[in-house]
């Protein structure tokens, strides 16, 4: 079965680099943006200084891992794997899952790549000490 999903990878998906630990590896994922459901159009205009509530889903090779923390460029935009999880048929993994945010997104006191915190005092702790 993995050979077949392979297939509709190679075939069908978009061209994708995933930063996985020390490894960067080309490969091929359908990276599809996602909206949380708020009854609102789908065509909404988000008002200035509102925070952008967008997120990606990915669906990648299972020749390429993927982890939280994980950074893929797609399209010229970096985004940072917030969750990620693989997908078994049966005992072999099928295929990568993930919720990807933008890269820019990781600000001051948040967690960004491989879990570093960018508290910009160094402490690893919000407020100092």
């Amino acid at each position: 079965m993995r050979k077949e999903i392979e297939q509709v990878f190679v075939r069908y998906a978009m061209e994708v680099t995933v930063e996985h630990r020390e490894t960067v590896q080309r490969t091929r994922a359908f990276v599809q943006s996602v909206r949380p459901e708020r009854g609102d159009e789908p065509f909404e205009v988000i008002p200035p200084g509102a925070v952008e509530e967008r997120f990606w889903r990915y669906l990648g090779s299972a020749e390429t891992p993927l982890e939280m923390g994980d950074r893929v460029i797609c399209g010229g935009k970096s985004y940072i794997a917030r969750n990620a999880a693989p997908i078994y048929a049966g005992s072999e993994i099928a295929c990568y899952w993930a919720v990807l945010h933008p890269e820019e997104e990781t600000c001051a006191g948040v967690h960004g790549r491989n879990g570093e915190n960018h508290d910009g005092n160094g402490t690893g702790q919000n407020g100092g000490g």
